[in-house]
């Protein structure tokens, strides 16, 4: 076990899930009557958010944390069909290797600091900037150990 990988994961995760339950609270689930919408609208893409304006409302298209994992598992593991040799073709095993643990590991790592974002930004004086950059530069220790041996 991989000390520098795990213990700076497992405390990321573990924000990510205080700032889940957190938010959890704040989500709104009414909704009265019924409505009938028509396809016409405009469609707001930006770096910040994602939405369909409708003329009664509007639809998200943002990720969520389960989306986000989804991609990253689909994506790790057709990275690695890509070392697969077919005719005597393909990667390596060592960058497969590369490839795969770089996707999951940093994937995940992603993954966790979205989701814990708000919770690093609302330390006072970049203290919680520094601590995550702190905890990525442990991690990324951990994750290049890995990657070497």
């Amino acid at each position: 076990m991989n000390k520098f990988i795990y213990y700076p994961l497992i405390l990321l995760f573990m924000i990510a899930v205080f700032i889940q339950m957190i938010n959890i609270g704040s989500l709104d689930f009414d909704y009265e009557g019924s409505q009938e919408q028509g396809l016409e609208g405009n469609q707001t893409l930006n770096a910040e958010t994602s939405t369909l304006e409708l003329e009664s409302g509007s639809l998200s298209l943002d990720y969520t944390l389960s989306t986000g994992i989804i991609i990253i598992i689909v994506s790790a593991i057709a990275l690695g069909l890509i070392g697969l040799n077919v005719l005597g073709s393909g990667l390596s095993d060592f960058s497969v290797k590369i490839i795969w643990n770089g996707i999951v590991f940093y994937g995940l790592w992603l993954i966790f600091s979205v989701t814990g974002f708000n919770f690093f930004s609302s330390i006072p004086y970049y203290i919680g900037i520094v601590f995550w950059i702190g905890l990525t530069l442990v991690y990324s220790l951990g994750v290049f150990e890995r990657m070497g041996s």
